[in-house]
This record gives C-alpha cells, structure tokens and sequence, in this order.
C-alpha cells in the first residue's frame, strides 16, 4: 500500500533532521527541532525571538518539498507567499487608505526579520536607521525635535493609516498633539492656521531655514527690500504687493490708491519686513497686527490697530495716528 504525500514527506523531514543532527550525541534520545550545535546553531538566541522559532515550529512557515536536507537544494519552501503568510497569524495592515509601500507589496521582510533580531518586533534596525534603509537621509540645517532624535513613528504609522503618508493624524491635529494648540487661537488667525496647513510654511522634516520654513523670512525687522527677502509671504500674497506705489487692485491696504505697503516696505536700505507689523500665526487684532513691536533698548513700540470696512486706523509708537480708506481717501 502506497504512503500518502504527508506521511512521505514527514519521513523526509525525519530523514533530513537526523542527518543535520548525525554528528550530535543525543544519548539516543531524538532532537527537539530544527537547532542544533551543527545546524542553525544561533537561531533563537536574539533578544526578540519570533513565535514560532522560540516554539520550534519550523514547518509553520517552511515546508518540506521531499528533497533530503541538507544535501539537496530546495528541501523546503515557504508556505504561501511572505504577505499571505504573516497574515495566517497576524491581522492584515493593508486596509486603510494610505498603506506604507513596503507592507502594500507584501515585503514585510524589508523591515522585519523573520526568525530574530536584537530589537523589538524583529526590526532589521532601531528607529531612524530602519526608515534609512529606503528613505533618502537628508542633513538640513534644521531639524524637526522627532526626526533629530530618531523618532519617526512620533508623526508616521509604520503600516497603515486613514491620512496621506501614514500620518497618525490629519493635518494641523497632528502638529497640535505636540504644540500647544491654545497659543494658535485667537482674534485673527492666519488662513493656514486656521485650516490646519501647517506646512504650506514649514517643513515638517527640516529645513535649511529656521523655524522649519519652507522659504526665506528673515528675523531682521529691517531689511533692504529683495523679493528674496519676502519669499515665504509672497508665495501666497502676491510679489507685487508692495510693488507699485499706486495701485487699486494689488492690496487693500492702501488710502484711495496710494499703496501703504509699498510706503512701509519699498525701501532698498531700510525696508520693514513682514514681521514688524504681523504675526505670523495669530494675534489679538485685525490682520494678525502685532500689539508690539521691538523698538529702541527695552522700549517696545505699541500698536493699536482698529478695523474699518474700508480701510482703518492705526495707532503706533513710530509716527500719529494715521486713518486710511480705500473708498473715500484720508487726506493727510
């Protein structure tokens, strides 16, 4: 009567062990597994033990094909493929919205060993270093807290998840789990703030600008007036802001069509930069205008803006009150 496959093949396993452990004295007694001094001699002796090794449940993911081992090649194959076999046992982590490369290919192995290693999970590396393994290490000037310190799954889910790139959270919520969201709240809030586009102004990686800019914005109040030096403003608000000393179109600060940000900024010694009048996140009047500015020595130079529908009034240590109006000019 023939044998069935199963049986064959368990023989061959026997067959296959005994010859690995042939060299070893068991005093008769038969070989627990796969490890022995002779054969896969340091396997299970990690810090992180997958489940199966540390059971000795070799054939959970390797079979045997009928070839003698270790004579022969090919003696045995995986089970099923490395995707379909991870999640005999463990639950799929491709079945959000976003799905890290790596696990949406079935490549579980590209960042996990699947026997053992020295850190947790199994990871091929620690921290930053796995994520360096496919993502191109940058060296900006400066750095963002979570990624100089190797911490990538502060912002990033490693598998899976509902927000673009893995976020764990969804825009401006994700900043705020860190930040404390309660000094971005108030009167007037620039438009990105509001809408949780942090990064339409900062990279979240790094920059070679300070504060994680995307672009220039000097810290200097004064400065010669170069589109370069408003690079990060103009790229929402238009470059001919403060282009033009006359104009009806290019900003509603203006007094009939006197343009009052050519008249602050427009100067190619000392021009004032952005910064002198707004904040740039959120403030307690109109048009994100600081209530001070830094003046001489200690002094700081107040600002009390008020509103109008049409223009507005601003009372500032620098000169008198000024009104403006874009209807109905002030005259001066």
């Amino acid at each position: 009567m023939k044998r069935s496959a199963s049986a064959a093949a368990s023989t061959v396993v026997a067959v296959s062990l005994l010859t690995c452990f042939a060299a070893a004295d068991y005093a008769g007694a038969a070989p627990p597994n796969c490890v022995t001094a002779q054969c896969h001699a340091r396997m299970g002796k990690e810090k992180h033990v997958h489940g199966p090794v540390a059971s000795g449940d070799c054939t959970t993911c390797h079979q045997p094909t009928g070839k003698a081992h270790p004579a022969e090649k090919g003696a045995f194959k995986l089970a099923d493929t490395v995707a379909k076999l991870c999640i005999t046992c463990h639950e799929s982590k491709s079945n959000k919205k976003h799905v890290h490369s790596a696990v949406a290919s079935g490549s579980c192995t590209d960042c996990h060993d699947p026997h053992q290693s020295p850190n947790k999970m199994q990871l091929k590396e620690t921290g930053a270093a796995l994520c360096y393994m496919c993502h191109e290490k940058r060296s900006p000037k400066y750095g963002h807290g979570p990624v100089e310190m190797g911490e990538c799954t502060a912002c990033h889910d490693p598998h899976q998840g509902d927000n673009k790139n893995q976020l764990k959270l969804a825009d401006g919520k994700l900043c705020f789990s860190c930040h404390d969201s309660a000094k971005f709240s108030g009167k007037s809030i620039h438009e990105p703030v509001r809408t949780g586009a942090c990064t339409s102004c900062h990279k979240p990686h790094g920059s070679d600008f300070p504060h994680l800019l995307v672009k220039n914005y000097p810290d200097e109040l004064y400065l010669p007036y170069r589109p370069e030096n408003y690079a990060l403003c103009f790229d929402c608000h238009g470059a001919d802001l403060a282009k033009d000393r006359r104009t009806d179109t290019l900003t509603n600060f203006r007094n009939g069509d006197r343009n009052l940000h050519y008249t602050h900024v427009n100067n190619p010694v000392k021009g004032r930069s952005c910064r002198v009048c707004h904040q740039p996140h959120v403030n307690s009047q109109a048009k994100l205008i600081n209530e001070k500015v830094a003046g001489f020595g200690k002094w700081e130079i107040p600002i009390n803006f008020t509103k109008t529908n049409t223009g507005g009034t601003c009372m500032v240590g620098c000169h008198k009150p000024q009104s403006y109006d874009r209807n109905k000019p002030v005259q001066y």
